[in-house]
C-alpha cells in the first residue's frame, strides 16, 4: 500500500504546536494551562504506556526507567547553570526563563525518543494489515496533540532565540515519520529486549520531567488555578483509558 499518508498525518499533528507561534503573543494562562494538559500526558505516557509496555519485553526495562529518571536528576542539579534574578530576605527564586532552557532541551529528547518507536509501532501495524495500522495511528495521535502543544509552551517559556524554538519542533515532528521509515532497519538491527530498554531509559526522563518541573507550574498558579489542576488530571486520565481501551 502507499504508506505517503500515514507519514503526512504523523508530520502534521507532530508539529501542531508550531501553531502557538502565528500567534503574536499567548496568554501565560494558556500557556500554563498547555503545560499543564503536557504534564498529565506525559505523566501516564511513562508509567502507563511505556513502563508497562517496556516490562513485557524485559524485566530489566524497570532499572533503565529509573536510570533515566535519576540520569535527568543528576544532569539538573550538577551539570545545569542555575541563575537568579529574585533574591528576598532568606531565599531566592529562580529565573524561569533560564530553568525552562533545560526542561525544554530534557523533554524534547525524551518525547522524540518515545515517538520514534510510536513511528516504528505504526509501522509494524500496516506490515500486519491496514486496519490495525490506522487504529494505533489514531492512538497516537490522541496523545501527540496535547505533547506538542505542551512542548511548544515549554519551549516559548524558555530563552532559546525563536527560531531555534521552531527548528526544535519541527525537528520533534519528523520524530515518528523517521521511526516509521526506518521501522524495517531497526527492527531487524536490534532486538525486542534492547529496545524496551531504550525506550524505559525515555520513560523515565519523562516522569521526572512530568512530576518535578512541570507539576510545579500547576501548583504555582494562583489564577484559573482549579481549571489547571482540572487539565492536569483530565490528560493524566485520559492517557490512563487510552492504554486501557488498546
Amino acid at each position: 500500500m502507499n504508506l505517503i499518508l500515514p507519514l503526512v498525518i504523523l508530520f502534521c499533528v507532530s508539529s501542531i504546536g508550531i501553531t502557538l507561534y502565528f500567534f503574536k503573543k499567548i496568554n501565560q494562562t494558556i500557556l500554563n494551562l498547555l503545560i499543564a494538559l503536557g504534564a498529565g500526558s506525559m505523566l501516564a505516557v511513562s508509567l502507563v504506556h511505556i513502563l508497562t509496555e517496556s516490562l513485557q519485553s524485559s524485566e530489566l526495562a524497570i532499572y533503565t526507567f529509573m536510570g533515566g529518571f535519576l540520569s535527568i536528576y543528576l544532569i539538573e542539579e550538577l551539570l545545569t547553570r542555575h541563575q537568579h534574578d529574585h533574591t528576598h530576605e532568606d531565599h531566592t527564586h529562580e529565573d524561569p526563563h533560564e530553568h525552562y532552557n533545560h526542561v525544554a532541551l530534557v523533554t524534547g529528547i525524551a518525547i522524540f525518543v518515545h515517538t520514534l518507536f510510536d513511528g516504528l509501532g505504526i509501522r509494524a501495524g500496516f506490515g500486519i494489515s491496514n486496519s490495525l495500522g490506522y487504529t494505533i495511528l489514531f492512538w497516537v495521535i490522541i496523545h501527540q496533540i496535547p505533547v506538542s502543544l505542551s512542548l511548544a509552551a515549554i519551549f516559548q517559556e524558555s530563552k532559546f532565540k525563536r527560531n531555534i524554538q521552531i527548528g526544535a519542533l519541527m525537528f520533534f515532528a519528523l520524530a515518528a515519520p523517521i521511526g516509521f521509515y526506518l521501522s524495517d532497519v531497526l527492527i531487524s538491527h536490534t532486538s525486542e529486549a534492547f529496545t524496551a530498554l531504550i525506550t524505559a531509559f525515555a520513560g523515565g526522563s519523562l516522569l521526572y520531567i512530568a512530576a518535578t518541573d512541570l507539576l510545579p507550574v500547576v501548583h504555582s498558579q494562583s489564577r484559573y488555578k482549579y481549571l489547571t489542576i482540572f487539565c492536569f488530571v483530565l490528560w493524566a486520565i485520559g492517557m490512563t483509558i487510552v492504554k486501557f481501551l488498546e
